[in-house]
């Protein structure tokens, strides 16, 4: 391990960290574990060399007791705009649609391809996680390693690759291995054994009343909701009770259509299929065993506040979502 962050890399990328400095970090929209893991990591690297870091996401952090974790180094932005020290982790610029953005460092993982990708610095590897990348350059620039983000890495390799049995590479056996001795264990249960709302119930309680089963694919949604953050935790939770490998739930706030899907079989991959299905409605974050979108709610117009008019719509988006799920699940 540690043979990506050459001589070279370590020369270039510290010319970038200039003191006094400001670093903008992005991570990927709805960020997940890893993706706020390593742009702290990020963070930390850059106050060790005395520039003040900012980190910015867009969507949701779907998981509460990460962000209330983080709740003093993450920051809620709109969008993403061009700043004059630009860091994505996590992140490619190829991600993004319309406007095309040059950051100076681009650090992340992928098993696509990489052209088209301008960056005064890149760092962009075919492992599982972004997290053991990052565990790398602390170690060799002799970053001190607070718990905290000992504990958000350790998780994020973890919740990544299934507790190294799924996906995992020797990277992220070594990553581990290394950043293990300096975690909190407390928290590390907390974030893996987060406490249940009253919410989520009741979302379960919707779900399975409108679930639909084609084999070992399940469907649902939990409907009209104020705070979607709980259909992650539904949707593991409908897999377990109805015994299924994957499954895909929404719901349908204010503003957006929130789509979160899983699936533990190894044949299928959750963000290739969300794209197939969605891909021209919205961006999809994720990986192959969990993967998301948020889609503005104006693709389906303007509810109307009668129940009636609220219930027609609900029917109209959960059989577009349907067709294209189970369609995409065919295809795949």
């Amino acid at each position: 391990m540690f043979e990506g962050f050459s001589f070279w890399k370590q020369r270039a990328f510290r010319k970038l960290l200039t003191p006094g400095k400001r670093l903008t970090i992005y991570t990927r929209n709805n960020p997940d574990s890893d993706s706020l893991a390593s742009s702290l990591a990020l963070k930390r690297i850059a106050e060790y060399y005395n520039m003040d870091a900012d980190i910015y996401y867009t969507g949701a952090i779907q998981n509460k007791t990460l962000l209330n974790i983080l709740v003093d180094d993450v920051v809620k932005a709109e969008e993403i705009s061009q700043r004059n020290m630009t860091a994505f982790v996590d992140f490619l610029p190829t991600e993004l649609t319309g406007e095309k953005f040059t950051p100076i460092i681009v650090i992340g993982h992928t098993l696509g391809k990489t052209e088209g990708i301008r960056a005064t610095y890149r760092d962009i590897r075919a492992t599982e996680t972004t997290s053991s990348i990052m565990i790398e350059y602390l170690k060799k620039l002799s970053v001190a390693i607070d718990k905290k983000l000992a504990t958000l890495l350790l998780f994020a390799i973890r919740d990544k690759t299934k507790t190294l049995t799924t996906n995992f590479m020797h990277d992220d056996i070594e990553a581990y291995w290394f950043i293990h001795k300096y975690v909190d264990v407390e928290l590390l249960l907390s974030l893996e054994h987060p406490s249940v709302r009253l919410e989520t119930f009741t979302d379960l309680s919707r779900a399975i009343d409108n679930k639909t089963i084609k084999g070992a694919y399940l469907f649902t949604t939990v409907g009209y909701v104020k705070d979607p953050s709980t259909i992650p935790k539904v949707c593991r939770y409908m897999r377990d009770i109805e015994g299924v490998s994957t499954a895909l739930v929404f719901a349908v706030d204010s503003a957006k259509i929130h789509i979160y899907a899983e699936s533990e079989n190894m044949e299928l991959n959750m963000k290739n299929i969300l794209r197939k299905a969605f891909e021209d409605w919205g961006e999809v974050s994720g990986g192959p065993f969990h993967a998301s979108i948020s889609i503005p709610l104006g693709v389906f117009g303007i509810v109307a506040e009668d129940e009636k008019s609220k219930n027609l719509l609900l029917k109209s988006i959960t059989d577009s979502i349907s067709s294209r799920y189970f369609y995409a699940l065919e295809a795949e």
